[in-house]
């Protein structure tokens, strides 16, 4: 009958089809909500997928036990194994706070559709729908980058001498595997992650509608963070600062914390933002004060909305505070070896092997000079009540005599020239560790794993970097398989020493300026840490200050009709960008000082640690850039007074 008046019934839209016009539609009209999360789905799915092809190289390769090639496949495969585990623990963090921030800008959206009669459950669906299509669209195009990004982490890690040689590269087929499992495991951590919005995306009520979408952000301060913030300073951090700064404990154990130290109390002081960084504020504002309009401005709004300022300062903190601490720590205790060698070492020049050779373990013969050649071996110490399950420590097989005239190792008891058979020598920190005396009687599993017990006759302080043992050499080559020498240390005219293939003659100054203090998979594990934490929290800074920009459009349109001008406007933004970026960088050098400072005095480095600075001030500028660029590029600064009043309400 309706169809008699030349009425025609609506035709409804299949639900898919609805979806997706809506995602393309939000998609187009606000490009920059959606580009911080694809962003980060674009880069995981990268990462992750040439992580996984690194990973099935590595492992891919037949390797005789013991060999060299072994060893450095186990070192490929332990640093990419906690690489991919740090990358997705980022990625759920960063894609959750990205659409989480997405949804609750699209709050207005979801109110008028549940004031049409969209259901909860609908409303949710569509969410997770348009957070799987963004995120397996990203990682699609991500894993483009898959081999390329693959074939630069095998040279750096070849590089490094951290990958075997002779390991033919993924075949097309298993390159395709990972790229299509990479896409989907992306779009399945982006659903997870982004539960949170999908839930809160339902809860919403047509009566948002009425809320002004311009006002001040709600203080993030609630009881429960205060009471879990404070007990992560008293169950975790105090704990763990007593432990490494006044405990007796051995100085290997009390070194070790710091990294964790660092890893505690950083996302405590996170968790503790919205109290700590209020009164940090007040001395930045004083400072932008002397710009006596602009500087005003800026000062109230770092002032007056707290949330807002923490939440660009946390990300500040995470990723500055990270670097200073993890490679301060490890630029700190490079610091001590380097110290120690260059106190210890007597010789005139150190005959070192190249990569995939080994030493001699009975050299020739040098007229007119003393020759030691430790004998690399190992030694399993007895158990300690801080450690129930010890593990093979490096040691030295060596005559007494000839390592005394090379190398100082600074003895607290005991002469190394009584170093004979029947006897051992043991560093400070294993002595104190088992509370050992000289002339005490030890049981030592030596490297075949047969039991030795032998009389303690020396005890020397530079076991930092010389190994913790030093057994006399004839012991020592009666329990190592295939023995070698570690390097051969030479006293004296050490020209005449005969030129092999596989060996470096290097001079005592020499051998210094080319220390390496710490071994390369420890470096360049510390650095890919760094590099994950900092990239994904620096990401998710951007789209933060981004976001925030957004949602201050009212502001900035009555700032610039009150009369302030574009030059203006845009110092204002700077001003408290910067003062942002300051408060982050004040929580990150505490962070430092309280893990570092009792460090380097542990270690005997003296009273400051020494930084890894070239890393910390790179990323210190990076965090600038994050916080600043997207801050100006939302804020338009430049726009005038009508275009700033047709933004807001776009």
């Amino acid at each position: 009958m309706e169809a008699g008046y030349g009425v025609s019934r609506p035709q409804r839209l299949p639900a898919g089809a609805s979806a997706r016009r809506l995602f393309v539609a939000e998609v187009r009209a606000h490009p920059g909500r959606v580009a911080g999360a694809a962003l980060a789905c674009a880069l995981t799915a990268a990462a992750t997928g040439a992580c996984v092809l690194l990973l099935v190289r590595a492992g891919s390769g037949d390797f005789p036990e013991g060999s060299v090639a072994a060893a450095q496949a186990r070192d490929a495969r332990d640093l990419l194994s906690l690489l991919l585990s740090l990358l997705l623990m980022c990625a759920v963090l960063v894609i959750g706070t990205t659409t989480s921030l997405w949804t609750g800008q699209r709050l207005g959206q979801f109110a008028v559709l549940r004031a049409l009669g969209v259901t909860a459950g609908r409303l949710r669906r569509l969410v997770a729908g348009d957070v799987a299509r963004l995120s397996v669209v990203a990682a699609a195009v991500g894993a483009v980058g898959t081999a390329p990004l693959a074939g630069l982490g095998h040279r750096l890690l070849r590089e490094r001498a951290l990958f075997p040689a002779g390991v033919p590269a993924p075949s097309a087929g298993q390159m395709w595997a990972v790229a299509a499992a990479v896409c989907a495991g992306t779009g399945a951590v982006a659903v997870l992650a982004a539960l949170a919005g999908v839930l809160a995306a339902g809860r919403v009520r047509p009566a948002t509608l009425l809320k002004d979408a311009g006002a001040a952000v709600a203080s993030t301060r609630s009881r429960g963070r205060l009471v879990t913030g404070l007990a992560m300073v008293l169950g975790l951090c105090l704990p763990l600062l007593c432990v490494m700064a006044f405990l007796d404990l051995p100085v290997t154990i009390r070194a070790a914390v710091a990294p964790g130290l660092a890893l505690m109390l950083i996302p405590t002081l996170a968790v503790l933002a919205p109290w700590l960084v209020p009164p940090l504020v007040r001395p930045v504002a004083a400072v932008l004060r002397v710009d006596r309009r602009v500087g005003r401005i800026a000062a109230a709004g770092l002032r007056a909305a707290p949330a807002r300022t923490t939440a660009m300062a946390v990300p500040v903190l995470l990723a500055v505070g990270t670097a200073a601490c993890l490679l301060g720590t490890g630029a700190t205790m490079g610091e001590a070896v380097r110290a120690q060698t260059e106190q210890a070492l007597r010789a005139d020049a150190v005959v070192t092997a190249e990569p995939g050779h080994r030493l001699p373990a009975e050299p020739a013969a040098l007229p007119g000079a003393t020759v030691a050649a430790p004998v690399a071996t190992e030694v399993v110490p007895p158990p300690t009540p801080y450690d129930d399950g010890p593990a093979p420590v490096a040691a030295w097989g060596a005559d007494g005599r000839a390592l005394a005239r090379t190398v100082d190792l600074d003895e607290r008891a005991g002469r190394m020239p009584a170093l004979r058979e029947g006897t051992f020598a043991a560093g400070a920190t294993q002595a104190d560790a088992h509370h050992w005396r000289t002339g005490q009687q030890v049981r030592l599993t030596l490297a075949d794993g047969r039991h030795r017990t032998l009389t303690l006759a020396v005890i020397y302080r530079r076991d930092l970097a010389f190994p913790q043992f030093v057994l006399p050499r004839g012991t020592a080559l009666a329990h190592t398989e295939a023995p070698h020498a570690d390097k051969v240390l030479i006293r004296g005219a050490y020209q005449q020493w005969p030129r092999h293939a596989g060996q470096r003659v290097a001079a005592r100054a020499d051998h210094l300026d080319g220390l390496q203090p710490r071994a390369p998979a420890d470096d360049l594990a510390a650095r890919l840490i760094v590099s994950v934490v900092a990239g994904y929290t620096l990401l998710a800074a951007a789209n933060s200050c981004a976001l925030a920009q957004r949602d201050r459009r009212a502001q900035r349109a009555h700032l610039r009709a009150i009369g302030l001008g574009k030059g203006q406007l845009a110092r204002c933004v700077l001003y408290e960008c910067a003062g942002a970026v300051v408060v982050g960088a004040a929580l990150a050098a505490a962070t430092a000082v309280v893990c570092l400072v009792p460090f380097a005095a542990v270690l005997g480095a003296g009273v400051l640690p020494t930084l890894d600075l070239p890393w910390t001030l790179g990323i210190l500028g990076a965090a600038v850039v994050a916080v600043t660029v997207p801050s100006v590029v939302t804020a338009h600064p430049f726009s005038a007074v009508r275009e700033q009043f047709a933004r807001r309400t776009t």
